[in-house]
């Protein structure tokens, strides 16, 4: 159901930040760019997606973690199907949903979580976002009533200060009264304190017994929210005290991670004892934090209850209800695990990881040994074969024997859809199995049924491992492919780096067939330098990768989408060069050049040359097209990739009837007014014809002949290697063997025809 449509990689090796990435439509994508352009890193960037398995090696230099995300398309209304009970909100959203988007997040200990994003993690996190909302604003009404506790509690103390201080005032007063009884004096006979402050103390005791009376109410009654608010307070200092453990726990992580990191050594090569109290302590440690988190957003929300006045089993029945309705009974983490159970394979192809066995024993295949030599290539064989355990119980020896013959022709015709090699002229290689039993000289294993295979031919009946890297390659990945589009039960993603180099380019093309044959079942991501595995009218399917920094392999790498290869460096886009025809290493198309098409390559020796021979200083780019058919499809790529171009058209017939295709196709909508093609006078039949006869004998065929046509026609009628020749002529300009010195006024004519044209293109 969920199908790859793009991704973005995040802190992993050479990437800082892929973007968002589409993969191509049509279930092929290929990425192109120079070695440790961080081609392999976007292949393992997903493939880890998948696994969340890390090591040191993928960090970079500050140890930021990676995060990688895909996005899938999937059919409307299906997240409804898997998701139990959303409830009405959440139904309402993940009903209109045609995509989805989970994203797997690494921490400090390289155990990683997956978590969907997108639109639905911005609901829920907008859930979240109100739930802390809702305990802030609690929060600062918990701190208010504590203030306000403490301050009663301030004024308390000090009433009793003051009631003390009065008491003891009072007191003197009453000594003073006994001693004046005691030697017989009246009061009225001196000025009796009593009589002046007596009164006016008492009526302070009552007004401040008064004032104690208030507040003591008052606090009596706010016993509930001190106690919630001193439990807060402990909680508070404990979520600290982990959060603090936490940091110095992931500091001896990033220690570690650095240290192995420049040893270049993965973690499983030293796990020591310290090492893994340290991992056991920092994944209890981020236990404990979360329980420490949701244990005081509780207390907070029990607390806001009780602020209200509410008891304390009111409060904690109501902490319940407003979590419910804050919270959805999903999360990030919850339902990226739910939806990942759906997730596409993320398969990354090794090269000979699958190679076919010589023989290998059938209990092994039964048992599913998977540590025994060539396994996995069998298993892939007898799944081609579509064959079971119980095929080989066929009590007849020799209906068996005729029906693995039937197969063995089977598989091969298969094959040979795929693998147009030859060895000679006709003689193509053939798939067989046999099945056979050990003699008595096996010790151990007399009697016991075994496969072998062959790759043979008309000349030689070899075992697999006698036959060439290619062609053990090529079935390899053959039979990895086929046997995966036929047993998997759900979608997968095929990663493949570097398919074929040990190829012929023949061999390369068959890939691409292979690929093509399984795309409908597998999306394949694969990389390559080569121009034989990337299809020029499925430009489409490419995605560029190049460093920041060309000059040095510490930047960082980013991607090219097909709308942005125009600033694309030529060297990045080596692949897509070779197949338009350009043949010179450095050179290719360019936003700060203006483009020059030509017809062919023969072409684009000749105006090099030229150019080279005049001196001409100009900022021109030239351009050659496989052949004149080919030019269309130029046109077409440098207008989407905005790129100043024009054509440059001689006077053969089917250069004349393509510029008026181009007039009428092409170029219909341009309302530039510019001159984009530039017809050559009718002397000149093709690029070679700009030489004299004379010089045409003497630099390109260096030789004397008689010639009475033009030198193209010259070329064609005598079937000579027009492409040498012109090659052969420009190395002879760059080495200075020629200069313009040595040619006739009739050729330097027509060369500085071609510079004033070429002077006059902006």
């Amino acid at each position: 159901m969920m199908k790859l449509k793009a991704f973005r990689i995040r802190n992993f090796r050479s990437i800082v930040d892929t973007g968002w990435q589409n993969i191509s439509p049509d279930n092929i994508t290929c990425l192109i760019g120079q070695n440790e352009s961080g081609k392999t890193s976007v292949l393992e960037g997903l493939k880890v997606f998948y696994s969340g398995i890390i090591t040191e090696d993928v960090l970079r230099s500050d140890l930021s973690l990676p995060e990688v995300s895909c996005r899938f398309t999937i059919p409307k209304g299906w997240l409804i199907e898997i998701t139990d009970n959303p409830g009405t909100e959440l139904k309402e959203l993940l009903s209109g949903l045609t995509h989805l988007e989970l994203t797997r997040s690494w921490i400090a200990d390289f155990s990683s979580v997956i978590n969907v994003s997108g639109e639905i993690s911005q609901y829920l996190d907008s859930l979240e976002d109100a739930w802390r909302i809702y305990l802030n604003d609690v929060t600062v009404k918990l701190e208010e009533e504590m203030a306000s506790v403490r301050d009663m509690e301030t004024a308390f103390s000090k009433l009793i200060e003051e009631e003390s201080d009065i008491r003891s005032k009072l007191s003197q007063d009453d000594r003073k009264g006994f001693i004046f009884r005691l030697f017989g004096k009246k009061p009225a006979d001196v000025d009796n304190p009593k009589n002046t402050y007596f009164p006016g103390l008492k009526n302070q005791l009552n007004e401040l017994k008064k004032q104690k009376e208030e507040i003591n109410e008052i606090l009596l009654k706010k016993q509930l929210v001190k106690k919630a608010s001193e439990k807060w307070k402990k909680l508070q200092e404990k979520c600290t005290q982990v959060d603090n453990h936490l940091k110095e726990l992931s500091l001896k992580l990033e220690e570690r991670h650095q240290r192995m990191t420049l040893l270049m050594r993965p973690i499983e090569d030293d796990i020591d004892a310290e090492w893994k109290e340290v991992l056991y302590d920092y994944r209890k440690t981020r236990s404990e934090r979360e329980l420490r988190i949701a244990e005081l957003d509780s207390h907070i929300a029990f607390s806001g209850y009780i602020i209200e006045g509410n008891t304390e089993d009111e409060a904690e029945k109501k902490v319940n209800e407003v979590i419910q309705s804050y919270k959805s009974q999903f999360n990030n983490t919850f339902l990226g695990k739910k939806y990942f159970e759906y997730c596409p394979v993320f398969e990354l192809f090794e090269d000979f990881g699958s190679l076919l066995p010589n023989r290998i024993d059938m209990e092994d295949i039964i048992s599913g040994n998977e540590n025994v030599e060539g396994y996995k290539a069998a298993r892939n064989f007898l799944s081609l074969a579509q064959l079971d355990y119980s095929f080989f119980q066929q009590p007849s020896s020799r209906i068996l024997k005729q029906k693995i013959e039937n197969l063995n022709k089977t598989l091969t015709h298969n094959f040979h859809d795929f693998w147009q090699q030859s060895i000679g002229r006709n003689n193509k290689i053939h798939i067989q199995f046999e099945l056979d039993h050990y003699n008595d000289s096996y010790e151990g294993k007399a009697g016991k049924p075994y496969l072998e295979f062959w790759i043979k031919d008309e000349g030689e009946r070899l075992y697999p491992k006698q036959r060439s890297r290619g062609v053990r390659w090529f079935l390899s990945f053959y039979m990895e492919l086929m046997a995966s589009a036929n047993i998997i039960n759900k979608q997968m993603v095929l990663l493949v780096d570097e398919p074929g180099v040990s190829l012929h380019a023949r061999a390369q093309e068959d890939v691409l067939k292979v690929f093509e044959d399984i795309k409908d079942k597998i999306q394949i991501i694969y990389t390559t330098h080569s121009p034989h595995l990337v299809e020029i009218n499925k430009l489409h399917r490419i995605l560029a990768v190049q460093r920041d920094d060309l000059d040095s392999v510490r930047s960082t790498s980013r991607i090219l989408d097909p709308l942005q290869l125009s600033s694309a460096s030529p060297d990045t886009l080596t692949p897509l060069q070779s197949i338009l025809g350009n043949p010179m290493g450095g050179e290719g198309f360019s936003s700060k050049r203006f483009n020059l098409i030509v017809n062919d390559t023969g072409s684009f020796y000749m105006l090099n040359a030229i150019i080279i021979l005049m001196g001409f200083k100009g900022k021109i780019c030239v351009i050659p097209s496989t052949n004149v058919s080919s030019i269309p499809l130029l046109c077409n790529i440098m207008m989407g990739w905005g790129m100043d171009f024009a054509i440059l058209l001689f006077d053969n017939d089917d250069e004349i009837q393509m510029a008026e295709h181009l007039k009428n196709s092409v170029f219909k909508t341009d309302i530039s007014n510019r001159e984009l093609i530039i017809r050559m006078p009718g002397t000149f039949l093709n690029s070679e014809d700009l030489l004299s006869t004379l010089d045409f004998k003497n630099y390109l065929l260096e030789s004397r002949e008689g010639i009475t046509v033009p030198n193209s026609v010259y070329l064609r009628e005598k079937e000579l290697p027009r492409n040498f020749i012109l090659s052969r002529f420009l190395a002879n300009v760059k080495e200075e063997k020629i200069k313009a010195s040595d040619f006739d006024e009739e050729t330097l004519d027509n060369f500085r025809l071609i510079t004033d044209l070429l002077g006059g293109l902006k």
